[in-house]
Parts: C-alpha cells; structure tokens; sequence
C-alpha cells in the first residue's frame, strides 16, 4: 500500500480508531491514532490542551500531526473535529483512500456520552451533540471517498473498505 493508503474520517465515536487498528493489525500495516500521536507529542491528554491553550490550538496541532504522519503511516484515524479546521480540510480533500466512519447518531451517543477525554462532547446534551455531528456530515461527505456504516462487525467493515479501495 502506498502511504497512506487509508484515512478515517467522521465524527467521534464511530469507531475509526478501533476500525484502524483492527485493519493495521490484520495486514500489518503501520496505524496511527492522531489523538494519540498528538498526546504522545505534546504529553497533554486532549482536555488538557482545550483547557490550556483553546481548541484552534489543537485543529493546528491536529493540521501538523496529520501533515507529519501522511507519509509514514498506512493507516490514520483522525479526530472527529478534524474538518474544522481549514487547512486540515483542505488536506483531506486532496487525499486519496479517505472513508467517512459513520453510524446512527444515537449509537454514537450512547458512546460518547460519558467519555472525559472528548471536550467538545462533555457536558453536552443530546441536542447539542446531534447538532454538532450535523454541523459536519456535509464536510464529511465533501472529503471522504466512501461512507461505511461501523455499526457492522469490524471484520465485514475491513472487508468491505479493501474492496472498496480495490476498485480506486
């Protein structure tokens, strides 16, 4: 595969990261989790760097760590805000294997819900959530080459993004 040859997109809680791993592990092949890769960059945990020095702080860490990992993974899993941000959208737009991870909003949720490592979903309503996730499918949809839904078993998920990148 050339580098990279899948990203993942769409909004948290869908399961990117698990899905990522999965694939990586499965074909090894190099995975990267930009939350992760940020965190391990800076040794600040997400809310930490909201709360220290505000979220366009972070979109630009995310824009460097996506900039940087390009060329050295097969496989990224980005964060679900990652289209905020103008130059990272921008980025994506140009790439190519990019697989928006979606799933019903009330699955995704329940998964977020009471997660303490996601700011922008802390003490947030359903309301608030469901309009936040509708706020970005369509930047979603404008980047990604395909949709697959994550309420599926990440073996048939695996299965069905190599096909999908077979036919490219």
């Amino acid at each position: 595969m050339s580098n990279p040859s899948l990203i993942l997109v769409g909004f948290m809680g869908t399961g990117k990261s698990t899905l990522g791993k999965y694939i990586a592990n499965q074909n090894s092949l190099t995975f990267v989790d930009l939350d992760d890769y940020i965190v391990d960059k800076t040794s600040q945990n997400i809310p930490e760097i909201f709360e220290n020095k505000g979220e366009t702080a972070f979109r630009e860490l995310e824009y460097e760590a996506l900039q940087e990992t390009m060329s050295t993974y097969d496989i990224i899993a980005t964060g679900g805000g990652i289209i905020e941000y103008a130059p990272s959208l921008a980025l994506l737009r140009n790439a190519k294997g990019v697989i928006w991870v979606d799933c019903e909003f009330d699955t995704i949720f329940s998964r977020i819900k009471n997660d303490k490592n996601r700011p922008n979903a802390k003490n947030k309503s359903f309301v608030e959530l469901k309009n936040l996730y509708s706020k970005r499918v369509s930047r979603y949809n404008e980047i990604a080459f395909k949709k697959v839904n994550s309420i599926q078993t990440v073996e048939v998920l695996s299965e069905e993004i190599f096909q999908l990148l077979d036919c490219e």
